[in-house]
């Protein structure tokens, strides 16, 4: 009889492990598939089994050079490259929090912030903020972008680009 007890007892903790074990992994698999959607928005789901209609890609847009000689400021040139890539905004700052140029009025706060993430790894934050950082004369120029929708990683290098073409001309 006791080994029978015993038996139950050792038999329930496995059940309890192996239902928590599924629990955990279904849980993971949600938060997997929730940051896939918001890499991939529009869709409603990733898992394999969703019946998602495949999204057709692009065509590659072929880059048009902006020309920074005929913007009167670096501001204008900022503003016509969050034009070009449809940026509700688009600030640009030094590695350590110094704001270079805004198309947004009172973005110091910003500049601070966003370079600090960057420093700390970061490319994206949750409110959709895209950092890059821009390689120009020995030191990184973060560049933080606020799109419309999320940017390709071609999008994001012509961005980069067209930035420091701007750099180039005004700074």
């Amino acid at each position: 009889m006791v080994l029978t007890d015993t038996a139950e007892v050792l038999l329930g903790i496995i059940i309890v492990t192996i239902v928590a074990g599924f629990a955990g992994i279904l849980y993971f698999l949600s938060r997997i598939d929730r940051a896939l959607a918001r890499e991939h928005p529009g869709g409603t789901s990733s898992l394999p089994g969703s019946l998602e209609e495949p999204v057709p890609m692009e065509p590659a847009r072929p880059r048009t050079a902006l020309n920074p000689q005929t913007t009167g400021s670096l501001e204008e040139s900022l503003g016509a490259i969050g034009q070009k890539y449809n940026l509700a905004s688009f600030t640009l700052a030094t590695a350590d929090g110094l704001l270079i140029g805004s198309t947004r009025p009172g973005s110091e706060d910003e500049a601070a912030r966003y370079s600090y993430l960057y420093t700390q790894g970061r490319k994206q934050d949750e409110t959709g903020a895209e950092l890059l950082g821009i390689p120009y004369r020995g030191e990184t120029v973060v560049g933080i972008a606020r799109p419309s929708e999320h940017l390709s990683t071609e999008a994001m290098s012509a961005l980069e680009e067209d930035t420091r073409d701007a750099l180039q001309h005004w700074v």
